[in-house]
């Protein structure tokens, strides 16, 4: 380079330019990389939202097969809680009862509770996953969602301990000496065989007005649990829609 052509390159102004040049490109170089990496995570994001939503779909069509499989459960309880009613009402001044009366009493406390499968939304919640779901009306839903089945599930303690209490109470009402032979060959696992239904089976009759008033929260309960499970049933459905129709899943 000649000393004309050195001295050209070398004035400020060229020297500018050419420093100005160069932080532009490492300018554009960074921007780009931050926009491309930015993409990236963004399209990251959004096949885990997806991957979650198909996932939860799952977790709710599991939670309707076991909520319709309960429902008919529930109605042989309410079934068996009324055959009993049936037969006092007939026979109020009862101390002893066909053993089929006793085979619907000790039907009458046990009915159907339900643990929801909670996979996805427990990975959702504790895994920082909410923040991942960009539609504000799937997230509010899923909430939804979420908060009635822990209504559910505050009340299923309270239902599992009212059996326990209906078992005490049944205990204390049936008379089980004419019972012993039967409880002594009983290898069938089922409390009682229906061989014998129109065999009696004596009563205490000092706790027959506490067992029956009981039976009735009883059967008030398990109407108000088959309702608050259905309405969640319904929700599932709605929800899945939802979800089918935002995410585009077949």
């Amino acid at each position: 380079m000649d000393t004309q052509a050195e001295s050209l390159h070398n004035a400020p102004g060229k020297k500018f330019l050419h420093f100005f040049f160069e932080f532009f490109m490492l300018f554009l170089a960074v921007f780009f990389g931050f926009m491309a990496e930015n993409f990236r995570e963004h399209r990251v994001e959004r096949e885990r939202e997806r991957e979650y939503m198909q996932a939860f779909v799952y977790d709710l069509e599991n939670d309707i097969v076991n909520l319709k499989d309960g429902f008919p459960i529930k109605d042989y309880r309410l079934a068996a809680i009324d055959s009993v009613f049936l037969y006092f009402e007939n026979n109020p001044d009862a101390t002893q009862v066909p053993r089929l009366v006793v085979r619907n009493m000790v039907r009458s406390l046990w009915g159907k509770y339900y643990r929801r499968n909670s996979t996805t939304i427990d990975q959702l919640k504790n895994a920082g996953g909410m923040r991942l779901i960009h539609h504000k009306n799937v997230a509010d839903s899923i909430a939804a969602y979420d908060h009635v089945w822990l209504r559910a599930e505050f009340w299923r303690d309270s239902y599992l301990r009212d059996q326990e209490r209906g078992k005490e109470l049944l205990a204390k009402l049936v008379n089980p000496h004419g019972l012993i032979s039967t409880y002594r060959s009983n290898s069938s696992g089922s409390y009682l065989s229906p061989s014998a239904d129109g065999q009696p089976v004596k009563l205490n009759p000092a706790w027959l007005n506490e067992y029956l008033n009981f039976l009735y929260y009883q059967k008030q309960t398990t109407i108000q649990d088959k309702t608050v499970h259905q309405g969640i049933e319904k929700s599932a459905e709605r929800l899945i829609e939802l979800l089918k129709n935002e995410y585009d899943f077949k």
